[in-house]
């Protein structure tokens, strides 16, 4: 059997089923083989985690295809768009890949030279940088893409500590707010141990933010009688261009409701 080199930082990015779905894969499977490639990098796996495991169980053949990449962070970028494209992610797991984006794809282009951007535009010409080129992408705004960003560094920070406890938050087992992650970046060591313990040993609990139906229903009709007001003003020389840019810039707005519910 071919030799494939399992590199942890790919792992991470690749899906791993719960035990329904695995079973299910494994069965059809022994009945029909593996008929879809794993694809590597320079002999690391990159996509095809679960078919390997299997193959690996069973004894099974099972076919390659290789790929041609000038650097990990290519490989990253292209193991997230893979992922995002072809599975129905929870909003915390598409927040962390988005995050884990924006960091390749700066690190890709060097230092944030503004020169590196040229074959990213607007239509009247001028540059995009990395958040406003995902965003873009995307579709949510410049802020988001920027928080995303914070709440990867967060979860890698976990991973690091324990890839078990990451795994856990990625998976929804354990349910963990933005504000516990962020205040995780915090630069205590103490702060991340803890948080992993609670998480390992299962007492970890997530603190939601108290949030009245009143405060709620006030922010709504805050954000919608300003949505009403923008898009009655381009009612009569709008373009869809105009209307899709009104309705980012409330996004951000809406997502904060969101993470207080």
């Amino acid at each position: 059997m071919q030799q494939i080199i399992i590199d942890q930082e790919f792992k991470f990015l690749l899906p791993i089923l719960d035990e329904k779905a695995f079973a299910d894969l494994e069965a059809d499977i022994l009945e029909n083989g593996i008929r879809d490639s794993l694809v590597l990098w320079d002999g690391i796996l990159i996509d095809g985690y679960n078919r390997h495991n299997i193959a690996q169980k069973h004894n099974l053949p099972f076919s390659t295809v290789n790929m041609e990449f000038n650097s990990r962070d290519e490989v990253i970028i292209w193991i997230i768009r893979n992922q995002i494209s072809r599975r129905n992610l929870t909003p915390l797991q598409l927040r962390y890949f988005r995050g884990l984006h924006y960091h390749a794809d700066k690190r890709s282009q060097g230092d944030n030279n503004p020169r590196l951007h040229n074959s990213t535009k607007r239509q009247n010409g001028t540059l995009l940088d990395t958040a406003e080129k995902l965003a873009e992408k995307y579709n949510v705004s410049r802020r988001t893409i920027q928080r995303d960003s914070k709440l990867a560094d967060a979860l890698v920070a976990l991973g690091e500590a324990s890839p078990q406890a990451k795994l856990s938050v990625l998976s929804g087992e354990t349910k963990i707010t933005r504000a516990q992650l962020n205040a995780m970046l915090t630069g205590y060591d103490d702060a991340v141990a803890d948080m992993v313990e609670s998480i390992e040993n299962g007492t970890f609990a997530e603190r939601r933010v108290n949030t009245n139906s009143r405060t709620l229903d006030s922010a709504f009709l805050k954000i919608s009688d300003l949505i009403r007001r923008e898009l009655n003003g381009l009612s009569k020389t709008y373009t869809p261009d105009e209307v899709k840019s009104a309705l980012k810039s409330h996004i951000a707005s809406l997502e904060a409701i969101y993470e207080q519910i």
